[in-house]
């Protein structure tokens, strides 16, 4: 049998550790760990949830993932490394009274198909392993080793009409092409692969052979979608995979804040992700300010997706985790992009998706330079079976660009905890005081108040009452046998208990002119009841939690 031992950052695990890791953490620490499979994939991987927390299904719960996009694995260790700080955490007494109260949900990996796939030597692969839609044909070179070595690098040749130049100063000893450059020095760059039901004329790149981008597969403003070659999908939560953790976030209904791990860039995105958002003013805000607070102890920026983390201005992102989290849910949530590697280089990008559509030569060259001097293969020739000698080399971009070089990893999953650890700490919480007066003749007047000390309010968002899936706080009161109550109706709503960070985007964001909130984060429930004996206070606090408490009379 495996022992549980802590993950520390120390390396990339591909899938299988990854499962067993899991495991041996359940069987550790059976008491306060739960691990249930909530999908399988096409390949048959099981989609794996972790739940900590004692009474997890009415504690307020906090979500976490990763692995939306398969070679994103810092987000993947990420999860795990909160997991084992978190277990850590579970051996004080501090930490056995908030699991006691509260809940945290991990998935560590959506996509396990692709991103062991990439771990065994695969080329670039977006997502899941999902074969190219009907109707697409794939034509021109496919990337793949063709040398055998267990790497998919670069490959180049020369040819006049290349689009590239021989420059040993630069970091892959090429350049962009200029209209005085010498033909004999132009080459063709790509990645290393072979031409697939090729004319023996035409060099053309293949549309990809895995294509899907899960994260345009979301039901949120879903429609037909192409960008970068990559698709959303044959239709809203077509994959197994989304359709898995969509149905898992349903079922948990305390589910009150939530992220989702990705990279790069070293940031966290947060709403609107469109110009006409249908999210209010308030909830936007209320994310913006959330995000600011999360991020206050790492290197992170915060961007709003629109319009600061937008691809091409005049078309809007569909489909994305975090937003369908935020706008189908109602549940605040976030995408975090870590490791950055633009600052690892010793360069600034203010606007970093518009950057990829229109990079900057002098800021590729710094990245690219960065990369070679930690993981380089020098170019080698190789005969290739269709172009005949070709050069193969280059950066392993899985462990400079997308990730970080493993000596840099725990950095990166310390600072994922970070802000993993402090949006935990924003759900709700309520309180409760109970307040009895006999008024003679057996009767007793019970008051019971409540308020909300967390950062979210009751509901986490004002979109979860708008769409149905948040009510208001509910307190109903079940007298003894022999007790009946003569005044109050049994169950009673309170509504929607605001937070104290609704209050600092709204009532109490100006320290000059600060006021009081127009609805506030506390309210009370009053019952007549006639006879002695226990009263059973139930309550259901929507995404602050459920429980019951006894009052004697």
């Amino acid at each position: 049998m495996m022992s549980f031992s802590p993950y520390d950052g120390d390396a990339y695990w591909d899938y299988q550790q990854i499962v067993n890791w899991c495991h041996s953490l359940v069987r550790a620490h059976s008491e306060w760990v739960a691990l249930e499979t909530i999908g399988v994939t096409a390949e048959g991987r099981p989609i794996l949830l972790i739940t900590l927390g004692k009474n997890s299904a009415i504690s307020p719960t906090f979500w976490l993932d990763g692995g939306t996009h398969a070679s994103e694995w810092t987000g993947v260790m990420a999860t795990i490394y909160s997991l084992s700080k978190w277990v850590a955490e579970l051996q004080t007494p501090q930490g056995q009274k908030w699991f006691s109260e509260n809940a945290i949900c991990v998935c560590p990996c959506i996509s396990p198909d692709g991103f062991e796939a990439l771990h065994q030597g695969a080329p670039f692969i977006r997502s899941s392993t999902r074969k190219p839609l009907d109707g697409v044909s794939r034509v021109g070179l496919d990337p793949q080793d063709i040398d055998g070595d267990g790497k998919v690098l670069l490959m180049r040749w020369r040819h006049p009409a290349g689009p590239f130049v021989l420059d040993e100063s630069k970091p892959l000893g090429l350049r962009h092409r200029a209209l005085l450059d010498d033909p004999k020095d132009a080459f063709f760059l790509c990645q290393e692969g072979a031409f697939i039901q090729w004319d023996g004329v035409k060099w053309i790149q293949a549309p990809p052979k895995h294509g899907l981008d899960l994260n345009r597969n979301f039901p949120v403003h879903w429609e037909p979608f192409q960008m970068f070659g990559m698709d959303a999908g044959a239709y809203s939560l077509s994959e197994p995979e989304s359709r898995a953790v969509v149905d898992a976030v349903y079922k948990r209904s305390k589910i009150a804040v939530g992220l989702t791990n990705h990279t790069y860039t070293g940031c966290i995105l947060t709403q609107p992700y469109r110009k006409n958002s249908v999210l209010g003013k308030a909830d936007i805000n209320l994310m913006y300010r959330l995000a600011e607070a999360s991020v206050v102890d790492t290197d992170y920026r915060v961007l709003k997706v629109y319009p600061d983390f937008t691809y091409d201005p005049d078309k809007s992102i569909i489909g994305v985790w975090a937003d369908c989290l935020s706008v189908t849910f109602g549940i605040p949530a976030y995408t975090l992009e870590l490791w950055d590697p633009y600052k690892w280089a010793g360069v600034t990008v203010d606007k970093p998706a518009s950057f990829f559509a229109k990079p900057d030569p002098v800021i590729i060259d710094k990245m690219l330079e960065k990369a070679a001097s930690t993981n380089f293969h020098p170019w080698t020739v190789f005969e290739h079976p269709q172009l005949g000698p070709v050069e193969i080399g280059g950066i392993e971009y899985l462990k400079t660009i997308r990730n970080p070089p493993v000596e840099l990893l725990q950095q990166e999953c310390e600072q994922g905890f970070a802000v993993a650890n402090s949006l935990r700490h924003s759900m709700p919480r309520l309180s409760f005081a109970v307040k009895q007066e006999s008024l003679g003749e057996d009767l007793h007047r019970i008051q019971v108040v409540v308020e909300n000390l967390g950062f979210l309010s009751t509901t986490s968002s004002q979109r979860a009452v708008d769409v149905g899936l948040a009510s208001g706080v509910i307190l109903k009161l079940e007298p003894a046998a022999n007790q009946q109550i003569v005044e109050g109706i049994p169950e009673q709503n309170l509504g929607r208990l605001e937070g104290w960070g609704d209050l600092q985007v709204a009532s109490a964001k100006h320290m000059i002119y600060p006021s009081l909130p127009t609805t506030g984060h506390r309210a009370s429930a009053m019952w007549i009841v006639k006879g002695s004996g226990e009263c059973t206070l139930r309550w259901d606090g929507g995404r602050a939690g459920a429980g019951k408490s006894i009052i004697s009379t």
